[in-house]
């Protein structure tokens, strides 16, 4: 491995020490340790206090109007259980490294610190502002991309590249979450006597089933670079006792969302659907949005993607396929704010969230090329 590879090694290893589970996060700490290593390296840095011990770190040098911003985010999810290894230390095996966080997205961010001390010690940046934005809060409401991306200074040209899982693949899309609380009120009686009562748990059934047919409608609608939406019950809850019938019933919708959705528009189809399978019945229903996450597109001829497609041509790569990222991110954030952006980062989405989380070593040393590169392309 090369000198800065194993530099990134290092890094990561010393960044999956701090226990960032989110909730609670608790990002300060290690906003605040990597701000200092990159400001002994020269880097300009600052702390964004988005809450209670809860900060972004942003290092930057350079002066232009051209802004490069590598991002990530400092949080990851608990570890949760089923694990063979300690979980909040990297353990190294036949070349993977295991920990919370290994791939999501601590090896990135580790690689991204390893690609621009190098090019900061090199001297190789050039006409351009380098800007490294790690950020907290993003595996629940996204609140510290939100907070930098509202706040930050663009200028001439603002790109970001999101070290996201992808396998150092070229991602340009991703979809969003919109999830509705459905409640549907029957009415409650003696289960010796259900006439008198109309049964929530039967309305719940038959809504589920118009789910699912819905669903399949929706995947006749092909898009141009993302996958088709999905509507899908996730939770369903009622019942009060054996010998009662419900007069309360609830339901979870997750919708993987596509330009052009948003959550008010779905809570009008699912009231849509209510009326037609209901609307017969003297019952009656409730519709709450808990969850919002805009999906985002870029265009995959935008400046972000050829530059991308230089960093490959110079590292002698195969031209890249330009595809989806399929898990939701803060790719919208960034465009929502005017940022053309892409999604690459080593690891694979796979290893994500699961017990035993590993990065294999090569994706972390090709990263720290990829991102020196691109800087280098731009």
């Amino acid at each position: 491995m090369k000198e800065y590879g194993r530099m990134a090694v290092q890094l990561m290893k010393e960044l999956v020490k701090f226990d960032t589970s989110n909730g609670p996060g608790n990002e300060g700490p290690l906003a605040e340790y990597i701000a200092d290593i990159l400001k002994k390296e020269g880097f300009a840095v600052e702390v964004q206090r988005v809450a209670e011990n809860r900060g972004n770190m942003v290092a930057s040098f350079g002066q232009s109007d051209r802004n490069l911003i590598l991002n990530g985010h400092l949080d990851v999810v608990p570890p949760g259980s089923g694990w063979n290894r300690e979980p909040f230390r990297v353990t190294e095996q036949e070349g993977r490294f295991y920990g919370r966080g290994t791939c999501d997205m601590k090896g990135g961010l580790a690689a991204m610190m390893a690609a621009a001390i190098k090019v900061k010690r090199e001297n190789t940046l050039k006409n351009k502002n380098l800007v490294l934005a790690f950020v907290a809060d993003e595996e629940i409401d996204g609140t510290g991309t939100k907070y930098f991306a509202r706040n930050f200074k663009k200028g001439k040209q603002n790109i970001v590249v999101i070290g996201e899982p992808t396998q150092n693949e070229i991602h340009v899309a991703h979809r969003g979450v919109v999830r509705l609380r459905v409640g549907i009120y029957g009415k409650q009686c003696h289960s010796g006597r259900p006439g008198e009562g109309v049964n929530a748990l039967t309305l719940m059934g038959r809504f589920l089933v118009e789910v699912e047919n819905w669903n399949q409608r929706k995947q006749k609608l092909i898009q141009p670079v993302l996958p088709p939406p999905t509507v899908a019950a996730t939770i369903a809850a009622g019942g009060v006792k054996d010998n009662v019938i419900p007069g309360y019933g609830e339901v979870v919708l997750d919708f993987r969302t596509v330009p052009g959705d948003t959550a008010k528009r779905l809570e009008q189809e699912t009231d849509a659907v209510l009326k037609r399978i209901l609307e017969k019945e003297a019952v009656s229903w409730k519709i709450e949005t808990f969850i919002d996450v805009a999906p985002g597109m870029t265009d995959p001829e935008a400046q972000s993607v050829k530059i991308a497609q230089m960093a490959y041509e110079r590292l002698g790569w195969p031209e890249p396929e330009i595809t989806y990222f399929s898990a939701c991110c803060d790719l919208s954030c960034f465009l929502s704010e005017g940022f053309d952006g892409i999604l690459c980062g080593p690891g694979s989405l796979a290893q994500a969230h699961v017990a035993d989380e590993y990065i294999e070593g090569q994706q972390l040393e090709r990263a720290v090329d990829f991102y020196e590169n691109y800087i280098l392309s731009m």
